[in-house]
């Protein structure tokens, strides 16, 4: 038993050393390290367990997996957050990203609950993504400026007046990437509010987690049909990625990014952007980085990302039942 469970313990660690390649491959080149990027959370899940069976069998092979952890320290950080917030500041502002699905799920009491998160944390900007105007929960008395292209499904709600705005368009209603440059505390900056392409596989996956049987041909068509949208969906990411990092280099303020990226910490999405800039949840969150509360568990995909000149000051994924996505919000030092 111990033999078996050594040459499967060397195999996990096989493919999630293999999983932190994922990051560095274009998936317009080579998609396969995408998809083994996403299952990054649960490989190390199995590297955890095996850790506690060695420990438990009293024996040093523990050392494998824990070894493939520290080796991947930083995409753990990106996952597991292990920073306290820092107290509230001068000059500072706070920053939410939400993915509203269509404000589908924000009836009644979820209502409530929102209009309730927003009076706690007092957000002086919301970047909405998946939102339609008319049925907004924003009130406008309180973010009486907002920035919302016609035909877009994204919106910028301020409390404080833009100086310019304008936008990325990727040639369809739901994606694309708008920007506004505004004056806080005397501070000019940047937001970007960014929606790349989705992988469009969350009905492919319920269908194969309900109905799903590997016995059955359909299964492996359904699982074939899944990975080939993937494939389609990280090509198109890849693209929309360059050419939002190219638009922000241009820049002549310092930025903030956040949105809905479709992509996890363990992607060539994610290592584009922190090329560039900070990573709110690695500087300041605690707990667990799920942002999706669809089908697929344990996905983080929505993000703020700020340039070296500002400081995170909290970083936080209020996981309330408001949409798909929980809402993101930082408190950021200007």
């Amino acid at each position: 038993m111990k033999k078996t469970l050594r040459w499967l313990n060397i195999l996990l660690i096989f493919v999630t050393l293999l999983s932190y390649l994922s990051p560095f491959v274009d998936p317009a080149n080579y998609w396969p390290f995408a998809f083994i990027g996403i299952a990054y959370p649960w490989l190390l899940l199995l590297n955890m367990l095996f850790i506690l069976a060695w420990v438990a069998l009293k024996n040093w092979y523990f050392l494998f997996s824990l070894g493939c952890i520290l080796v991947g320290w930083n995409h753990f950080q990106s996952f597991i957050g292990l920073n306290t917030a820092a107290p509230i500041a001068e000059k500072e502002i706070t920053v939410m990203t939400f993915n509203a699905f269509g404000y589908r799920q924000l009836k009644k009491e979820a209502r409530k609950k929102f209009d309730q998160m927003l009076a706690t944390y007092q957000p002086d900007l919301i970047a909405m993504q998946e939102g339609a105007s008319r049925s907004s929960p924003i009130d406008p008395s309180v973010y009486p400026y907002v920035y919302h292209p016609k035909g877009k499904l994204l919106s910028i709600h301020s409390k404080h007046p833009f100086a310019n705005k304008g936008k990325l368009d990727f040639g369809n209603t739901s994606n694309g990437c708008i920007f506004v440059d505004l004056k806080v505390h005397s501070r000019p900056f940047r937001i970007y509010n960014v929606h790349l392409q989705s992988n469009g596989v969350s009905g492919d996956a319920s269908k194969i987690k309900n109905e799903g049987d590997l016995q059955q041909k359909e299964t492996w068509l359904d699982i074939k049909g899944m990975l080939g949208k993937v494939k389609r969906a990280t090509a198109k990411r890849s693209a929309q990625t360059k050419a939002v990092i190219e638009h922000l280099k241009t820049s002549k303020l310092p930025v903030i990014v956040c949105g809905d990226m479709n992509d996890t910490p363990l992607s060539y999405t994610y290592q584009s952007f922190a090329n560039n800039l900070e990573d709110g949840f690695k500087e300041r969150a605690m707990g667990t980085g799920t942002t999706y509360d669809g089908t697929i568990p344990v996905l983080r995909i929505d993000y703020i990302w700020t340039d070296a000149d500002f400081q995170v000051q909290s970083h936080q994924i209020i996981k309330e039942n408001f949409s798909d996505h929980y809402p993101v919000i930082s408190r950021i030092r200007l």
